[in-house]
């Protein structure tokens, strides 16, 4: 292996949720809890140079643990460097090549397919695309893929009227037009744990776009929400209107200041209440509340929900997804 990088198997523990902590590429998708919630078969490994521990690798692997075929709902797996904020941008570059091109190679030669979904923070790639350049070996398909992101740090002062937001200067008319007519009349949201109500709304959800979900699978959610509830990976929130009655939910996992919008669902019957927009525009605050400062609203390549999170004002950021079989 080039560079003397070895891959070092290993499990998700406790020394591995602090690598992820404090890694540029950690995010709550390769958390241990959220793996484990997940009950999924996975290899990790230890990228080393010696002793030294230099990145981390996830990668979802099937039952016979042969090939590489990730998760909907691991949205990041792959790579995770450690923190090189102590050198400087030539060595950080460097560097990250270096491990990329060994874990590349490494899980080229052991796996008969391999697909990964990287950090956006990843933007070279170079590394897997020379991956048998100069042969006839399988070589990685890049599929870009995108989010929005937005900086929602100014939610913490609540002096700010919505007018002085810059987030709301920058959503859309028709956002900016729900948000009002949502405030106007009354709709609010709450912490909730009601995640049954919420797995029976996304089924509803998913239903109206032609998508069936079994109970199996929609008490499965259930479960993996609650769960993370617990354990302070995720919160849920929870929009009704002045009466009370419940027309959306949002859930959003939490990583360091991060957070990264999961699932929503929402009531087909109260479609025109205003609750999808608020649950999203009035959680802004309270997650800010909570020290979050970047919110990822997770995906923007579906046509059905991609203009909806955009129309909120955010960034767009790529990030890329690898494929070698």
């Amino acid at each position: 292996m080039k560079h003397k990088f070895t891959l070092v198997p290993t499990e998700l523990d406790a020394d591995w949720d602090n690598f992820v902590a404090n890694s540029p590429q950690g995010s709550p998708f390769v958390h241990s809890d959220f793996i484990a919630a997940l009950a999924l078969p996975y290899h990790a490994y230890y990228c080393c140079k010696g002793n030294e521990k230099m990145a981390l690798v996830l990668l979802i692997t099937d039952e016979q643990g042969q090939s590489v075929v990730g998760h909907h709902d691991v949205i990041h797996d792959g790579i995770m460097h450690r923190d090189t904020q102590h050198l400087n941008k030539s060595q950080r570059h460097s560097e990250h090549f270096a491990v990329q091109e060994a874990i590349a190679q490494y899980i080229a030669d052991k796996y008969e397919a391999v697909y990964l979904k990287l950090h956006p923070s990843i933007t070279d790639i170079r590394a897997f695309l020379w991956v048998n350049y100069h042969n006839d070996g399988p070589k990685y398909n890049v599929v870009p893929r995108y989010t929005s992101t937005i900086d929602i740090a100014e939610f913490a002062d609540e002096q700010l009227q919505n007018e002085d937001l810059i987030s709301y200067q920058n959503s859309s008319v028709s956002r900016r037009q729900e948000i009002r007519y949502g405030l106007k009349k009354g709709v609010s949201i709450s912490n909730s744990d009601k995640f049954d109500t919420f797995a029976k709304f996304y089924g509803l959800t998913m239903a109206r776009q032609g998508i069936e979900i079994s109970n199996c699978k929609l008490d499965a959610l259930s479960k993996q929400v609650s769960q993370l509830a617990a354990q302070s990976r995720l919160v849920m929130f929870q929009a009704q209107d002045s009466e009370g009655a419940i027309g959306s939910f949002a859930t959003f996992l939490i990583h360091n200041d991060t957070a990264y919008y999961f699932y929503g669902a929402n009531n087909p019957t109260m479609r025109d209440s205003h609750t999808g927009t608020a649950v999203l525009w009035q959680a802004f605050p309270e997650l800010a509340k909570m020290g979050i400062t970047k919110l990822d609203l997770e995906g923007i390549n579906s046509p059905q929900r991609g203009w909806f999170k955009l129309s909120f004002g955010g960034d767009i950021t790529p990030y890329f997804h690898l494929r070698l079989k």
